[in-house]
């Protein structure tokens, strides 16, 4: 993969995040709470995407914006979640996950990975959990016995974009420090395909704020107001 190209789809990859955050605000108001949240994901995305690459630009080293920027990101993912899995694990499950996920990342860095370093551990465990909360989405989905149109439902189309997003990361996440040292042609070609991927997810994060989910019918369940 060219220098160029590489380039291109990293910019794209960065800044399509303010296609969903332009649609969110024309629709904001009548957004419901999942879109809201996905809304919060979007703008820090679009924060942490400008620093680190005006850090990039700069020939500044931009890996501790990501290390900041994995815990913060998997605390909103899991928020999303808290709500949409609330029939099927207590929030107490939710609070030691997100508790154990920061002093994991604590320990990662003091220890293992340093600031300069590219944090594989703690975006490979955040990989796993989020591909498991995920699956027992839509598990969940297959349980309810209420029709619910999934098309229409924002939380379908989050957690479709988590799981194609972070089942297609995972191993880049894991093998980056060990396989590639240094800018390579290789390395090139992975990080071009992680910005696809990424690209994806934005377009998955679009539908989910462009579509107008059903009123709500029941607070106690999830699955037919999200």
């Amino acid at each position: 993969m060219s220098e160029e190209l590489f380039d291109i789809l990293g910019n794209i990859s960065s800044f399509i995040v303010i296609v969903p955050l332009i649609l969110s605000g024309y629709k904001f108001k009548s957004l419901n709470i999942v879109q809201k949240k996905l809304l919060y994901l979007l703008i820090i995305v679009l924060i942490v995407e400008s620093i680190s690459n005006i850090l990039w630009y700069k020939k500044i080293n931009n890996l501790p914006v990501y290390h900041f920027f994995t815990v913060i990101h998997f605390l909103l993912i899991v928020n999303i979640y808290r709500r949409a899995l609330s029939q099927t694990f207590s929030k107490y499950f939710f609070t030691s996950l997100s508790i154990g996920f920061v002093v994991f990342a604590i320990v990662n860095i003091v220890f293992f990975q340093d600031l300069l370093t590219f944090n594989s551990n703690a975006t490979t465990l955040m990989g796993a959990i989020i591909i498991f909360l995920s699956l027992s989405y839509f598990y969940a989905l297959l349980k309810e016995v209420k029709y619910s149109t999934l098309e229409t439902n924002p939380m379908f189309w989050i957690n479709s974009g988590f799981l194609i997003y972070f089942s297609s990361s995972l191993i880049l996440f894991f093998m980056n420090n060990t396989l590639f040292k240094g800018v390579t042609e290789a390395s090139h070609i992975l990080w071009g395909l992680h910005a696809v991927i990424n690209i994806v997810l934005t377009i998955f994060y679009t539908v989910a704020i462009w579509v107008k989910p059903q009123k709500e019918i029941n607070e106690n369940n999830d699955f037919l107001i999200e």
